[in-house]
């Protein structure tokens, strides 16, 4: 299963994502972090995620771009959580150094690749696409290139949700996650 969780900062997506992975898994849960400690603010997020998961059972890994590089790691596992495509995408372009079509191309194919060495790939993404006037060219191309990959992965995604407030608005897929609507 693929699933897609998308919303806003601070909107319970993170929550929702990890609650779906651990009810679906039955085997060995990875949690792919993206987000690197850059400065205080990010080490606190990621402090804040970690506590978040402790004694769930995720083994995490820190894969901040190309994670095609990493794919052979995650073999023995069953599901895995990637958290965040958003910071992915930008790590993809800043650190990475590729262009939007590039960083479209190569994180579309990585999803798909990784959805083919395990069985279940949750994803949280973030949508950042409204009132963003008066960004640098750089930032409009990042928003389109989140917007894209959302839309790319929904497509052949079989659960797509959307997190409002912490509250699960299910897009795709009800019936893949029917089984699990107690976690919602």
């Amino acid at each position: 299963m693929i699933a897609l969780i998308c919303g806003g900062v601070s909107s319970g997506k993170s929550e929702i994502a990890e609650s779906l992975a651990v009810a679906v898994n039955k085997g060995k849960l990875a949690y792919l972090a993206t987000l690197s400690p850059h400065d205080d603010e990010c080490g606190k997020r990621i402090e804040r995620h970690r506590q978040m998961r402790r004694g769930k059972g995720f083994e995490t890994f820190e894969f901040p771009h190309n994670i095609e590089a990493y794919l052979d790691q995650l073999l023995p596992y069953e599901t895995v959580l990637l958290e965040c495509m958003s910071t992915l995408i930008a790590n993809e372009m800043f650190i990475g150094g590729r262009n939007p079509h590039e960083t479209i191309k190569a994180v579309a194919a990585d999803i798909r690749r990784l959805s083919q060495t395990v069985k279940n790939v949750i994803i949280v993404s973030s949508t950042v696409f409204t009132d963003f006037k008066g960004y640098d060219q750089f930032t409009q191309n990042y928003i389109e290139v989140i917007g894209k990959i959302n839309c790319d992965i929904a497509a052949f995604a079989d659960v797509v949700i959307e997190s409002v407030c912490s509250v699960p608005v299910i897009h795709k897929g009800k019936r893949e996650i029917s089984q699990y609507e107690d976690l919602f």
